[in-house]
């Protein structure tokens, strides 16, 4: 059965949290439905060289599905890439008087009406600064290992304000590649935590000088220890072998974890990783059949 991914996504209310989201194109391409990413199950996946345009964000609870053909380096095709409600919170400059949301007023007015946090996130021994209007969901979805709330802004505009300060004023990231997370799997975080920490009190103290008043927030100077939604990735002895799956065009395995849009999967003593979001859009089959193991590279090869 052929079958388009459009997403992977999170939902950390319900085990196992994570899942494809896909559309069946050979009986229903009107609808997505969730297939879980459950610990322990055997994957034997086939990728095709045929992708589809993923679509787009109508507004916050709807969605588009399209299926024109799309270009080899983008998941949307360039109708959809245009009228996706959430480009704007992803590409947010609060310099502007409208940020990125001058031609999408949809977005605008839900940016300046909702609530937004302002977290710290660490992965490994890399911390990055970032917003969300949903954080815990954000910070599974980024992979992150611990990651707290420092403010909650009255507003999206407000948030990437705070952000943009807090990155230049003390020399925190807005971003850590996909690389280095993969690079720090099973990171030992009690060489890391004490510096997060240190971070922490850095942040909000910065703030108070400002004298930024933050809204209330049940989640605000909570420190949340992400490890249980990952599976059995935190227990790795080493770094998983990588998965080029643009090259090998499967992933095969049992799987370990998932953390962020990495997916770890085990074949017999060896453990290989992932990076799912270099599937999304493509078409792709479930096998019922194992697929035979197609050579990898090292990690070493990856980050060299």
């Amino acid at each position: 059965m052929k079958e388009h991914l459009t997403a992977v996504k999170w939902d950390p209310d319900v085990p196992p949290y994570s899942f494809f989201l896909l559309r069946n194109l050979e009986n229903n391409r009107d609808t997505v439905y969730r297939k879980s990413i459950e610990l322990n199950q055997t994957l034997n996946l086939a990728i095709t060289d045929e992708k589809i345009c993923i679509g787009h964000s109508i507004d916050k609870n709807n969605y588009y599905l399209c299926s024109n053909i799309a270009d080899e380096k983008y998941n949307r095709c360039y109708s959809c890439e245009q009228n996706d409600f959430e480009k704007c919170f992803l590409l947010c400059d609060a310099s502007k008087p409208y940020g990125n949301c001058a031609n999408n007023p949809a977005a605008y007015k839900y940016c300046k009406s909702h609530l937004c946090s302002v977290y710290l996130a660490m992965v490994g021994n890399e911390i990055k600064v970032g917003v969300s209007f949903s954080p815990r969901k954000r910070w599974i979805n980024q992979g992150a290992d611990v990651a707290i709330e420092v403010f909650r802004a009255k507003n999206g505009f407000e948030a990437r304000i705070l952000e943009k300060e807090i990155s230049k004023s003390l020399g925190i990231t807005q971003a850590i590649r996909k690389t280095l997370k993969a690079k720090k799997l099973n990171f030992d975080l009690s060489k890391s935590i004490t510096k997060f920490h240190e971070l922490k009190a850095e942040v909000v103290g910065f703030l108070k000088k400002q004298n930024y008043v933050s809204q209330e927030s049940n989640l605000l100077y909570k420190e949340t220890t992400l490890a249980p939604y990952y599976g059995d990735i935190t227990n790795l002895s080493s770094n998983p072998i990588l998965n080029e799956v643009e090259k090998t065009k499967q992933i095969v395995g049992k799987v370990v974890g998932v953390k962020g849009k990495l997916l770890v999967t085990q074949i017999n003593n060896s453990y290989y990783v992932t990076n799912l979001s270099k599937i999304i859009g493509r078409v792709i089959h479930f096998s019922d059949k194992p697929l035979k193991l197609k050579g990898q590279k090292s990690l070493s090869d990856f980050f060299g």
